[in-house]
């Protein structure tokens, strides 16, 4: 039976202020994959869920059918036992059953393009504003989702669906995704070690200079660690991100798909789309990055890390991790339980910067326009968003096992969740405010924190723009290259000479067609505002 839960109105004075938002950074990446969230009501007045509707009758589900699914990440251990039982609901339901295939965060990048072109049968797929949704649905690569197919075929998303995250999802006109039904914020915090904090008189990890503080004592005393194990796909970008928002805060916005690394002047000056290296903040970042890098504050091999700062930490390997704060809650409840010698103490890292509101293309799902079975796939995903059992399943795993329901809100997690952890499975896409739940207690101070980034939220200026790339492919695809190579290891401090290194990668994207890429950028740009 459906819990008919009251959804709160907190959210919503938030983001009704301004809809007209905006990319979330040069980092959008590791805060999607991976993004911290506040629930809201989806209408002025508080509305109980409703029982969920079946399917149009008259869809023919006599064929059962296998849909492959492919999700960013990795495999938790749990994955296929949680699958099973959503798996057991979805045969019953719809004669369906899901095959799931992951692209782990250090490959991702590569592999996401070169399925569309491989030939491979597969139909449904992770898909964001910082995860190729432009890139792809610009190139025919999604199946078009139109409100009568939602209607036969997805009627309980046809009736439950955020109209802006619908009109959201349009590119030149026609919808390619099933947004997240979850109004968002991002929020990161770092995660410290309390024993090590003590034992070097530290009190708190949470402006720049105060972490700058930590871990140089780390790298100086603790030789068998690593302070900071970041370089994964998955956090590469992570503390420049941290460094960049707090040095451009009020400045500059990004603009367009993270990998073309474009921003936009919000000073008050006219707004003109540049490369991120025509802005002078950017060296200012580069240069403490490659002072931290330096003094042994990630590895020397950080670039080809593959593995991510959350699993470096709870292994013992590193003094601090950095995330988003809904990572954070089970990593918190997790550690704590393993390792309460350890003393985890949770510090915000947004600085002066303000939490960003994230458009509802932050985390969505997608099917392949060249799926054998779409209508089937739409059912499924039908099912995930929106029936309680399954949404759950994904988001929390198994009830008893995984998490126990505390109220109508709330869940506590068991010791069993290490394997299958709280909104870590790149259940992000189906996320529905009507069943979410957040951890009961948990982080200590986690409401003043809450409370502190949802009175400073903002709603950027762009975030809901959807850049075409039809006529710039080519230069899309080689200053594409340039983000995954000089980019990247500029932003982990791997530079000799962070001016002359920006200098020739500013070069570089020059002769790569950038210039071209950021007058069509600005002239969408414009046309998007005047349609405002």
């Amino acid at each position: 039976m459906k819990r008919k839960r009251m959804v709160s109105l907190l959210m919503t004075a938030v983001l009704t202020v301004g809809m007209c938002l905006g990319m979330a950074g040069c980092g959008a990446k590791g805060e999607a994959d991976v993004k911290d969230s506040a629930a809201a009501a989806p209408a002025e007045k508080e509305q109980p869920q409703e029982e969920a509707a079946a399917p149009e009758e008259g869809v023919d589900t006599s064929e059962e059918v296998v849909l492959t699914m492919y999700l960013l990440g990795d495999r938790t251990p749990d994955f296929d036992a949680v699958f099973d039982k959503i798996n057991e609901k979805l045969k019953k339901e719809i004669n369906a059953v899901l095959d799931v295939k992951f692209m782990s965060w250090s490959e991702y990048e590569q592999k996401y393009p070169l399925v569309f072109a491989s030939g491979e049968d597969w139909d449904i797929i992770f898909s964001a504003d910082w995860a190729f949704y432009n890139a792809q649905a610009t190139k025919q690569g999604f199946w078009e989702v139109t409100k009568e197919a939602l209607e036969k075929y997805a009627p309980m998303t046809a009736e439950t669906m955020y109209e802006e995250a619908w009109e959201q999802s349009k590119v030149n006109g026609k919808a390619y995704m099933l947004p997240m039904n979850y109004k968002e914020i991002t929020s990161y915090v770092y995660i410290a070690r309390g024993d090590l904090m003590d034992k070097y008189n530290i009190t708190s990890v949470s402006s720049l200079d105060e972490v700058e503080t930590y871990l140089d004592a780390i790298a100086k005393n603790e030789k068998s660690m690593i302070p900071l194990d970041i370089g994964s796909d998955f956090d590469a970008l992570f503390m420049f991100d941290r460094m960049w928002r707090q040095a451009t805060e009020g400045k500059v916005e990004n603009i367009g798909p993270w990998q073309a690394m474009a921003g936009v002047n919000t000073d008050g000056s006219e707004e003109v789309v540049r490369c991120l290296t025509e802005f002078p903040e950017l060296t200012e970042v580069i240069t403490r990055l490659k002072d931290w890098k330096d003094r042994g504050f990630w590895s020397k091999s950080a670039a080809v890390n593959t593995q991510n700062n959350k699993e470096s930490f709870a292994a013992g390997k590193s003094a601090l991790a950095l995330m988003n704060v809904n990572n954070a809650k089970s990593e918190y409840a997790n550690i704590s339980a393993q390792h309460p010698e350890w003393d985890i103490r949770i510090f915000d890292a947004e600085g002066n910067a303000k939490s960003i509101v994230n458009s509802y293309l932050a985390n969505g799902m997608c099917i392949f326009s060249k799926s054998k079975h779409p209508e089937r796939a739409l059912m499924a995903l039908d099912y995930l968003r929106n029936d309680e059992e399954c949404h759950d399943l994904f988001s929390y795993g198994i009830e008893g096992t995984h998490w126990e329901p505390v109220g109508e809100e709330h869940l506590k997690s068991l010791e069993e969740s290490a394997n299958y952890p709280y909104d870590g499975n790149c259940n992000w896409g189906i996320r529905n405010d009507a069943y979410w739940r957040t951890i009961d207690g948990g982080i200590p101070g986690l409401e003043e924190m809450t409370k502190h980034w949802e009175d400073n939220a903002k709603s950027l200026k762009y975030s809901t723009f959807v850049f075409n790339d039809e006529n710039v492919k080519n230069e899309i695809a080689a200053i594409t290259e340039i983000f995954g190579t000089d980019y990247k290891l500029l932003c982990l401090g791997f530079t000799d000479d962070p001016e002359k290194d920006i200098e020739k990668m500013r070069e570089k994207m020059k002769a790569a067609g950038a210039d071209k890429v950021y007058a069509e950028m600005q002239k969408q740009a414009e046309q998007y505002m005047a349609g405002k």
